[in-house]
């Protein structure tokens, strides 16, 4: 059940099209790690029995096996067994117990600097023998290269078959033992925006808006409408100097942001700005 992610295999087989997505880190790298049609996949009961898991020290391990159900333990410490930690993580989907019968699997994760985004399919059983469902505990296990994770706080977001969350949580790998506070950013649509300039005001792609809004029509979104922002929300620094910005015409929040190497968070904050609207003349104060 554990599959180890090789990303030069993983290049060679998707070619071009993913090297122009996700070879580089700020498009991050996308990863296909099944060739299964989840779509085909219907789950029937809640989600509420499942553990969706990212380990990355080998204590981490050890506390999850001690959670679990004696019967579901040893063949998922089986599968931990080989994971070496201190060059690899480890993501583990597991339904819980009564599990028997069902089916689960790690199809892609898209790795960049502010996310782990992982989509798995979970499939319900068709018949309800209770034999079978004490008996066994469906899960599925890959390592990520430790290389690749993001650096600082990211979002840790699992997606089912039918594009709803089923995890979500903030974490840094430095200190594993803690969770981060959770960061949502939420964008309301405007007059005149899509989905490529929403996405370049917050610095993400648009295929990670599209991840984490995989409802939406990119072609087709309204005014009013709010769409999730992929970890728009970076860690605060503290400034040393400060100095004013006039503004002209033209410009806006992330062109502002990206000129002088901030983000549109750290601008709004220093300025106490509620919304992206600017004006011609507009003094604002830049922190570095």
């Amino acid at each position: 059940m554990r599959r180890i992610i090789a990303l030069l295999i993983v290049f060679a087989i998707l070619g071009v099209p993913m090297m122009a997505e996700g070879a580089t880190r700020s498009n991050g790298l996308i990863l296909s790690t099944s060739d299964k049609d989840f779509c085909k996949w219907q789950w029937r009961g809640d989600a509420k029995a499942t553990e969706f898991r990212l380990l990355s020290r080998k204590a981490q391990a050890n506390q999850f096996l001690r959670e679990l159900p004696l019967l579901a333990r040893k063949s998922i410490a089986d599968a931990l067994a080989d994971v070496d930690f201190k060059n690899e993580v480890a993501v583990v989907a597991y339904l819980g117990g009564t599990s028997g019968g069902y089916d689960v699997e790690i199809g892609q994760v898209n790795i960049n600097d502010r996310s782990l985004l992982i989509r798995v399919g979970m499939q319900s059983p068709g018949k309800d023998d209770m034999v079978t469902m004490i008996l066994t505990h469906a899960f599925d296990i890959v390592t990520l290269p430790r290389k690749d994770m993001p650096k600082g706080d990211f979002e840790f977001i699992v997606f089912n078959q039918h594009g709803d969350t089923v995890a979500d949580q903030w974490m840094n790998l430095r200190t594993p033992q803690k969770t981060v506070a959770k960061k949502v950013q939420w964008h309301t649509v405007r007059t005149g925006e899509t989905l490529w300039s929403i996405a370049q005001r917050y610095g993400v792609s648009i295929k990670s808006m599209l991840t984490v809004n995989p409802k939406i029509d990119p072609d087709n979104i309204w005014i009013g409408q709010k769409l999730r922002v992929p970890g728009a929300q970076a860690p605060m620094v503290t400034p040393s100097t400060t100095k004013p910005y006039t503004v002209r015409t033209g410009d806006s929040l992330w062109r502002i942001a990206k000129e002088h190497k901030v983000t549109v968070e750290q601008l709004m904050a220093w300025n106490n700005l509620t919304g992206y609207d600017l004006w011609i003349g507009q003094e604002l104060i830049i922190q570095s």
